[in-house]
């Protein structure tokens, strides 16, 4: 029995030396940690909750959207953020953009095909002409809402200093755009050809 008790025993001491042997050894008192072994994230008292990079400054550019009162249908003005106010393809590229849960919520729509895509587009300053090359995905509409999407487009890019009128090409063909009544236009159109919905 009491070879049995001094077995324990020295299998206890030999764990206690072993943990102790193992342990962190005592300071003599609190020490600095360089600033290049710090944690990123304990550098900043405030880190940042989300990963989103700030953009560049925004203007407010007026867009032209519609708005349907019974069986009339009206372009009606409406303001989104671009990066360059002044550039003709964002201009377009904005208005293409889906609308806003506010825009929405005002019963603004639009007859522009969701999907449709600005190819490019060309300047002709002698005649302050804009000429809009669009994919296909324009023509998912026809007739009236056809008349209406190109309405859009033409008030919009007429907001532009220096555009009084738009030509179209389509997949980089030639287009003629119908005006409000759906009649074909030859050459360039302008606001004048999209009057009956002019905003009031």
């Amino acid at each position: 029995m009491r070879r049995t008790v001094a077995v324990w025993c020295m299998v206890v001491l030999a764990l206690v030396a072993g943990v102790s042997a193992c342990g962190v050894a005592a300071d003599d008192g609190p020490k600095a940690i360089e600033a290049e072994d710090l944690p990123p994230d304990l550098l900043d008292p405030n880190p940042p909750t989300s990963t989103t990079i700030s953009g560049s400054p925004t203007t407010a550019v007026t867009v032209y959207l519609l708005v349907r009162t019974g069986t009339t249908t009206r372009l009606a003005p409406a303001l989104r953020e671009a990066t360059d106010a002044s550039s003709r393809g964002e201009r377009i590229a904005v208005l293409l953009a889906a609308r806003s849960a506010a825009e929405q919520e005002q019963g603004l729509e639009s007859s522009i095909p969701s999907d449709t895509v600005l190819l490019d587009v060309e300047y002709v300053e002698e005649s302050n002409e804009l000429v809009v090359n669009l994919s296909g995905a324009l023509f998912d509409v026809q007739g009236a809402e056809l008349s209406n999407a190109f309405a859009q487009l033409v008030w919009t890019v007429t907001e532009l200093d220096g555009v009084r009128q738009v030509r179209f090409r389509v997949d980089g063909e030639e287009y003629r755009a119908p005006d409000a009544e759906g009649i074909e236009q030859e050459g360039a159109v302008t606001r004048a050809d999209y009057s009956q919905l002019a905003p009031r």
